[in-house]
């Protein structure tokens, strides 16, 4: 990805299907804790919640949307894109609807379990999966493009939110984000997702046509491979510890002392680390492998850990939120190329929704532990402590799983 003419020319040849990944993750972000979290306090003091109460409700829809994620997400493999793409996007944009009608908890757990299904879940899931089945050669760098629309959806939607929040009820936020959905996607898709000479992946309708071999892992067998369990601890811990911290993110900078309209603005720094992580991972897959990236990704997000719960000048947000994003973007376009690097394309949709469930297993578990031990008076320090050790051990285990390979 780093090298410059090469990435401009593929650009360039590819923009129209880069731009349709791009847009998908962007439009995810309704579904990630980054957005939800942002709304907490209004909720929890409309329904009268605690952190931990919240924490449950949201665990409960998220482990709700990952047992569905399980059953729907192989059906990329089948399903031409187009149709399913446009399906997606039209439930994403009624699902964010949704939303704004919330009454109560129940309601609540209802409106969660859809937009993270069709955010965190589905839109994101079509995305990756795209663009790890259209091209082989530069796979590292088309699924780190598509991902930077995950990157701009950071840097915009917090202080954006933020000052809504002060001027709007935050419902009317929610109907905001639909009606954008749905006036800028559904149109747009079949401008963007043909299939060009020049990808030199195979679609959904290839794929199916090839006889299973070694090259070809089904769902099934992949899951009798010891090494997927050693690397879903990696997905887990960062997507547990991460949204631990990001859906209490309002309550935690209260406890450091920092301004909320600050924090929010160093979203801009976690989302142009994130940019700059997701490049380099790019580039370095694309160039080595992605089994040489996968073990150390997990290294930035536990020195911001220790960072986060050790030092206590608000400047200091910046450097954490640095080392936060470059973390996660590391990690996108390794792990979304480890999969067909290790187990093969044909099955890819099933393959990668395991791992989207285990992602999002691991996102159920953050905000019900982290509200837990906060409800319980367990200090910020001592959650940042154990929650960088679990991060090493999922590096570690990483490590085996690829060793032994």
């Amino acid at each position: 990805m780093l090298q410059l003419p090469e990435t401009k020319a593929f650009v360039k040849r590819e923009w129209r299907f880069l731009l349709f990944g791009l847009l998908l993750t962007f439009w995810s972000s309704p579904g990630q804790t980054f957005v939800i979290s942002l709304f907490s306090s209004h909720i929890r003091a409309d329904f009268n919640l605690t952190h931990g109460e919240f924490g449950t409700i949201y665990t409960i829809a998220t482990l709700a949307s990952a047992a569905l994620l399980w059953k729907t997400g192989p059906l990329v493999d089948h399903m031409p894109l187009k149709k399913f793409a446009l399906q997606a996007v039209v439930i994403m944009s009624i699902a964010t609807a949704l939303v704004a009608g919330i009454q109560g908890p129940i309601t609540l757990c209802l409106g969660i379990f859809c937009v993270r299904f069709m955010g965190q879940g589905m839109l994101y899931h079509i995305a990756l999966t795209s663009m790890a089945r259209r091209y082989e050669k530069e796979r590292g760098r088309a699924v780190a493009i598509a991902g930077l629309g995950f990157s701009l959806a950071e840097t915009s939607f917090p202080p954006l939110i933020v000052l809504a929040l002060g001027a709007f009820d935050w419902k009317l936020i929610w109907l905001a984000m639909a009606f954008l959905i749905a006036c800028t996607l559904p149109p747009i898709i079949p401008r963007l997702i043909s299939h060009t000479t020049t990808q030199d992946g195979q679609g959904s309708a290839e794929l199916i046509a090839l006889d299973d071999d070694q090259k070809h892992w089904t769902r099934a067998r992949m899951l009798r491979d010891r090494r997927f369990y050693l690397l879903a601890l990696t997905p887990i811990a960062q997507s547990g510890v991460i949204t631990g911290i990001f859906f209490h993110q309002v309550y935690l900078i209260s406890l450091k002392g920092w301004s909320l309209e600050w924090w929010s603005i160093c979203f801009s720094i976690f989302a142009a680390s994130a940019f700059t992580g997701t490049l380099t991972s790019g580039f370095l897959v694309d160039h080595f492998r992605a089994r040489i990236v996968a073990p150390v990704v997990l290294l930035p997000l536990a020195t911001g850990l220790i960072l986060f719960g050790s030092l206590s000048h608000p400047a200091f947000a910046a450097l954490i939120m640095a080392f936060f994003g470059f973390g996660a973007g590391l990690s996108g376009p390794s792990f979304s190329s480890l999969w067909p690097e290790l187990y093969g394309l044909k099955h890819l949709g099933a393959i990668r929704s395991v791992a989207n469930v285990v992602m999002v297993f691991g996102s159920a578990l953050g905000p019900v532990v982290v509200g837990t031990a906060l409800d319980a008076g367990i200090s910020l320090q001592a959650i940042c402590y154990v929650s960088a050790g679990l991060v090493m051990c999922g590096s570690i285990a990483c490590l085996k799983a690829l060793k032994d390979d």
